[in-house]
């Protein structure tokens, strides 16, 4: 086989091995997370349950509470006489479906203080017995409190609370694939949401309990509106896609898990492994399981009553035939990606083979001709490609001759810029003692000349001019040689903070920064500086003043400080103003430059404040937009990291705040 087709069959062997396994693990790792991600829903949806069936255990007893602050309990049971409670029974539900009103009872009791029976709401002529069988009347009583559970309770008692809950009571049994064996064939208990509130005297003494309850057992009101809460109606295929249920042991009592036939699951049973996780070792249950007639994720969790014996279990389940379905998608999508990346992998490799062949020839022709001496030949255009590590190579042998010229080039204008200043620091000196002198006596001479011309005399507006320049040329000269002046030997530790603050206290009232506003964020505890105070204090007002100058007196000034990790300290100085020119930012602090119109600037004061930056060993860079306001920022080394004793002395109150 010629190069070219082993290409070829290697590509797609290639392709295809990458493609099986991706596929591979895409779909499994797409079952996992899914499967994860709807346990995780579920269990969060068990959790909502619980709320929710907290919540009505809560109502039931703030119910009562207030049925005790509304009626005459205290009179009932001192003069044992219910008569003054038979306006109660409008709160007893009449309609024993699950379509009655949610906020009435089934039950409703008044106890004495030792249990016995004085008035049942639904049932008057049952009275006299004793309710301390129920552990949620007995620890009301005992702990003088209110109690709110879930308890279990036979038929008979039921009855006796209410007789028209029989039939709610009476549960067939149907058994389920996969459910718990059971010998019963009808379910006679009843699981009750039970509710306690003592009643006291005036004087403070237990005189008995309220005590109110609603049947579980059929009564759809909790399961509904867990399911309206969680899955809002959502259907899939015309199927509800989430259910609940309340569980008294094995059986479903409330549940609108639907049958075949689209009737509640009433008295289905659960399977074997959720029974024997969550009723008998008390644990909650996640995971596929068959509810019914199909499967769900579900998730389950006991319930207890209030002595903490598990009576019954909740549910909340997912229909899987959503997720199934969505997995199946995704499966076919993946082959049908792979089966295209097949076809399209062998239509490139045929091609880029191809285009390797190419490519060779190209750079062996490449090659001749750099052996041959032709050292400038470079691959004809359009025909190298990114794909060839080679003519990527050669590109980059090319593009990094030209990099390396352009930062020699860098270089070049670097040490121009330093030997220029070098060059201008020398020449200020001259200027100094060859100009300064001839500009003092033109200006000392014009002026007594111009004290002797009248106020109008044709040549004193001339005059003026000649001062006012030879002024200005005096100004320029006496900036060249700060420029050239060298910080004073007479260096000392200062703190940057204080000349900051007495630079601006110097321009602050100036009419220029009338309209300006100025805001201060200097680092407390900053270490000292070693520096020539004067020469510090030029640099901080020729930046405040250029700074009021872009912002045409309206903005605000933001002048900062801190420490940074290597232990210098750093000032920055932020203006709102016009900022400047991206292409100007090279040129900033050329001795000259300036963007200023004519007349209103020599250029020198950024120069001046470079140099001086420089010979303090630190350095000063700028940040600017056209527009958005510039910054520059000062970094200056502390006493921190010198060696000098007097710098040591000088800062070492502040020092010990940095615990040197």
């Amino acid at each position: 086989m010629n190069l070219q087709t082993r290409l070829v069959i290697g590509f797609l062997i290639a392709t295809c091995l990458t493609g099986a396994v991706a596929t591979v693990v895409g779909i499994t790792t797409i079952n996992r997370n899914t499967l994860e991600e709807v346990q995780r829903k579920v269990q969060q949806d068990i959790n909502t349950a619980e709320l929710i069936y907290g919540y009505n255990l809560e109502r039931l007893r703030y119910q009562l509470e207030f049925i005790s602050l509304r009626s005459p309990l205290e009179e009932a049971i001192q003069q044992n006489d219910p008569a003054t409670l038979t306006g109660l029974d409008c709160l007893i539900r009449r309609d024993t479906s699950h379509n009655g009103d949610h906020s009435s009872l089934d039950m409703l009791t008044l106890v004495d203080a030792g249990g016995r029976v004085i008035f049942r709401v639904a049932n008057p002529g049952a009275k006299g017995d004793n309710l301390l069988w129920d552990p949620v009347v007995r620890k009301c009583l005992t702990e003088r409190k209110p109690q709110a559970s879930a308890v279990t309770m036979p038929l008979r008692t039921i009855v006796d609370q209410n007789p028209r809950l029989e039939s709610r009571v009476v549960i067939p049994i149907v058994k389920t694939p996969q459910s718990v064996e059971l010998d019963a064939k009808v379910l006679l208990d009843g699981m009750v949401l039970r509710a306690a509130h003592p009643v006291f005297s005036r004087s403070g003494a237990l005189l008995g309990a309220l005590i109110g309850g609603v049947l579980i057992n059929r009564d759809y009101d909790i399961v509904d509106t867990i399911k309206e809460t969680v899955y809002q109606d959502e259907t899939y295929k015309d199927r509800d896609i989430g259910f609940a249920t309340i569980f008294l042991g094995p059986v479903r009592i409330s549940t609108n898990v639907k049958t075949k036939d689209n009737q509640r699951a009433v008295g289905t049973l659960v399977s074997r492994e959720v029974y024997d996780r969550v009723i008998i070792e008390g644990k909650d249950w996640v995971g596929r399981a068959f509810v019914v007639n199909d499967w769900y994720i579900s998730a389950y969790a006991p319930l207890y009553d209030i002595d903490r014996r598990i009576i019954g279990m909740f549910y909340t389940g997912i229909l899987e035939a959503k997720y199934r379905d969505m997995t199946l998608n995704t499966i076919l999508i993946f082959f049908g990606i792979t089966f295209i990346g097949m076809v399209i992998a062998f239509v490139i490799s045929f091609r880029l083979g191809h285009s390797i062949i190419r490519r060779i020839r190209i750079l062996k022709n490449a090659t001749q001709a750099i052996s041959s001496g032709n050292l400038e030949y470079q691959l004809p255009p359009g025909r190298s490609s990114g794909f060839d590590m080679l003519d990527e190579a050669f590109n980059d042998m090319a593009r990094s001759l030209k990099d390396r010229d352009d930062r020699l080039q860098k270089a070049f204008q670097h040490i121009t810029r330093t030997e220029r200043l070098a060059s201008l620091g020398q020449m200020a000196a001259g200027v100094a003692h060859e100009i300064n002198n001839p500009l003092g006596g033109i200006l000392l001479y014009s002026n007594l000349v111009l004290e002797e011309m009248d106020e109008d005399h044709p040549g004193r507006k001339n005059m003026e001019k000649i001062i006012y320049q030879t002024d200005r040329c005096k100004k320029i000269v006496q900036n060249l040689l700060d420029f050239a002046r060298t910080p004073s030997g007479d260096q000392r530790p200062t703190d940057i903070n204080e000349v900051i603050l007495t630079s601006l206290n110097l321009v602050k009232d100036q009419s220029m920064f009338l309209g300006i506003h100025v805001e201060t964020e200097l680092a407390h505890g900053l270490p000292l500086v070693m520096g020539d105070l004067s020469r510090l204090e030029e640099v901080f007002l020729n930046l405040f003043i250029n700074a009021a100058d872009a912002m045409e007196g309206k903005g605000t000034l933001k002048i900062t400080t801190w420490l940074t990790s290597t232990r210098a300290v750093k000032i920055s100085i932020r203006d709102s103003g016009k900022g400047i020119d991206r292409a100007y930012l090279p040129h900033i602090f050329e001795p000259f430059f300036t963007t200023k119109d004519p007349g209103q600037g020599t250029g020198l004061g950024l120069s001046i404040t470079y140099g001086i930056i420089q010979k303090h060993g630190g350095f000063i860079d700028v940040e600017s937009e056209a527009g958005k306001g510039t910054t520059f920022v000062i970094t200056l080394p502390s006493c921190l990291n010198e060696k000098d004793e007097t710098c040591s002395e000088g800062s070492s109150e502040i020092l010990g705040d940095y615990g040197v």
